[in-house]
């Protein structure tokens, strides 16, 4: 869906987060650091992209939000992350939580297939970043207390 990624960027800049738009692998990414998460006001680094995928109705655009919020990770206590993630995921407002082992990098991942209608799938991706924005506030603490290795 075109101009999806540029609606959500001014979005994202008129909440004052730090954005850009890049290219990754032929795909465009709007990349957008999430500041003061949690009590600690930690940061984020989500990136949002849009992929075509097919449905039973045919073709359509599936949104994708893919937000690390820890990095160099204990090797030695992934699994233990992994578990307690796991269990938050449970109770998560949207998406779920995961760990990326070779990058020893904690993350949440929220999808979403918008709406053929183009007014209507704007109003689904910025319902869909609030979302997003609200699960990761909602769920910081406890998601880096895991990452930090105390499980």
């Amino acid at each position: 869906m075109v101009g999806i990624l540029d609606y959500l960027h001014v979005i994202a800049e008129d909440a004052n987060y730090e954005t850009m738009i890049t290219r990754q692998n032929n795909i465009d990414v709007l990349k957008v650091s999430v500041k003061g998460l949690g009590r600690s006001g930690g940061t984020a680094l989500a990136e949002i992209f849009t992929l075509p995928c097919a449905t039973s109705k045919g073709s359509a655009t599936l949104l994708r939000f893919f937000t690390t919020f820890a990095a160099d990770l204990d090797a030695d206590k992934l699994d233990a992350e992994i578990a307690a993630y796991n269990e938050m995921n449970i109770s998560l407002l949207c998406g779920s939580i995961g760990v990326h082992k070779a990058l020893r990098q904690a993350y949440h991942k929220f999808d979403v297939i918008l709406p053929t209608d183009e007014n209507a799938a704007y109003r689904q991706a910025t319902a869909s970043f609030e979302l997003v924005l609200n699960a990761l506030q909602l769920n910081f603490d406890k998601a880096i207390v895991i990452a930090d290795g105390h499980v």
